[in-house]
């Protein structure tokens, strides 16, 4: 397995999307490649931190509007009936 598609997997793997024989592979080309266990290892590191980010918090993001999202859901209803 080459770097940049196994980058692709691990990535894919860390967010619970990947088994089987993909997922052998990826762990086979970790246990190969330094640079690619750093890379992971950075990106491990930032998983909490992206679990703690509130998109509606930053600054230039909309808040959330329940409004909008209710009227979205009443329409999914409308049209399918």
């Amino acid at each position: 397995m080459e770097c940049e598609r196994a980058r692709t997997a691990f990535a894919t793997q860390m967010l619970g999307g990947l088994d089987g024989p993909q997922r052998e592979c990826v762990v086979e080309h970790l246990d190969r490649c330094p640079s690619c266990r750093a890379e992971r290892d950075e990106l491990l590191a930032l998983l909490p931190l992206l679990d703690a980010v509130r998109p509606y918090e930053l600054e230039g993001v909309p808040a959330p509007d329940p409004e909008r999202a209710v009227r979205a859901a009443r329409e999914l209803v409308t049209d399918r009936d």
